[in-house]
């Protein structure tokens, strides 16, 4: 079968979409305030460390994800001290939405898994089995085969069905008062969310450039996994630098703005990083060239290194004209290189504004219409 050697495309990388998806919070939270005053004032009381314990194991089985993969915040004993309460703001910085990419979806039974999907997303056991929860490819779109390209090419990943379930978990807590679960799972289902708005999350070849074409004769399967697993990694490195560094206001804005929506459908919201998939793609290549398809490199595994920092403070050399006529043919392709990752970064930040935006505008409307009616009383811990 000719499109067997593709089949490898299972993306055994480790789903982890934007890096730290906690960092991408903290920049939303620090922008235009979007919460009524009545809910910033909320306190949350935390449960007492046996509580927690007990509740864990419920939405564990509830919710199929591993309770020991789940952490417990409260250090205080049932019936011991008095009960702690914090801010729904530092509640909100806690590293909650973070908790997905933690082991919770990793080696799971096949119950949870009911339609194979694994196989084409990482398989069944170790790290990067987590992958089928996290990602959604939808499916090759006959019209344009090539920039959709996937197998198999049904709908394949999870993703849309933790939104969904989660939603309905954090709906249930807050409305019966435990304002502590709710905000947690519901930032878990934020954390999904989030994961769909990455191109490489939604696209199973981002751009067919990224393949190893020189290889197709000779161990394509291995090294196309490798390959595009090498190009998703350094995109959420970059993606994570920039929301970081104090150099990348323009990033940071976009998560900023005052805009809010309210997350829908997953089949509408995952037009826009299907739509930006071949410009990161492209951007990618400007950027890296060949290196990411080199055997010697694999990210995941921590072989290869890159200062990401360093790469986006590059600058752009300038020369006037008499200099550039005494440079060498070698010093030539060098300065014609910069320009091209120079390129190719300004390429890759005006679509990782676009998909960086949505992403606030998705937190704030979702966020504020979860705490509606939410009043300043809930359960206390014990």
């Amino acid at each position: 079968m000719r499109f067997l050697p593709v089949a490898a495309l299972f993306l055994a990388s480790s789903a982890q979409a934007w890096n730290i998806h906690q960092n991408m919070v903290n920049e939303i939270l620090g922008g235009p305030p979007f919460l009524s005053e009545p809910a910033k004032s909320i306190r949350v009381p935390i449960p007492c460390q046996e509580d927690e314990q007990k509740q864990i194991a419920e939405l564990s089985s509830r919710i199929q994800v591993r309770a020991e993969a789940v952490p417990l915040v409260s250090k205080r004993k049932c019936g011991a001290g008095k009960p702690e309460s914090l801010q729904l703001l530092d509640l909100l910085r806690m590293g909650f939405i973070d908790e997905p990419d933690h082991g919770m979806d990793q080696d799971l039974p096949e119950s949870a898994d009911p339609a194979g999907d694994r196989n084409w997303m990482g398989g069944t056991s170790g790290p990067t089995s987590q992958g089928f929860r996290h990602m959604v490819f939808p499916g090759i779109e006959w019209s344009s085969p090539l920039a959709t390209l996937q197998i198999p090419f049904r709908k394949i990943g999870a993703a849309p069905d933790r939104i969904e379930v989660l939603g309905k978990v954090s709906s249930e807590f807050i409305k019966n008062g435990d304002l502590f679960f709710g905000i947690r799972t519901l930032m878990w289902r934020e954390h999904f969310i989030q994961d769909l708005l990455q191109p490489f999350h939604s696209s199973q070849v981002p751009d067919p450039a990224l393949l190893p074409w020189k290889d197709l004769f000779s161990g394509f399967v291995a090294h196309s996994t490798r390959t595009i697993a090498n190009y998703h990694y350094a995109y959420e490195g970059l993606a994570d630098e920039m929301v970081r560094s104090p150099e990348e206001r323009g990033i940071q804005e976009c998560l900023q703005g005052a805009d809010k929506k309210v997350f829908s459908d997953w089949i509408s919201h995952i037009k826009l990083p299907r739509s930006k998939a071949a410009g990161v793609g492209g951007a990618l290549i400007a950027i890296f060239g060949d290196y990411l398809k080199s055997k010697s490199v694999d990210l995941p595994r921590g072989q290869g290194v890159i200062d990401y920092y360093e790469l986006l403070n590059a600058r752009a050399e300038t020369l006037e004209a008499e200099d550039e006529k005494s440079l060498s043919s070698s010093e030539k392709k060098d300065l014609k290189r910069n320009g091209e990752i120079l390129e190719g970064l300004k390429s890759l930040r005006s679509h990782t504004c676009e998909l960086m935006r949505e992403a606030g505008s998705l937190f704030r409307g979702d966020l504020e219409q979860a705490l509606q009616g939410v009043s300043s009383q809930s359960k206390t811990g014990k």
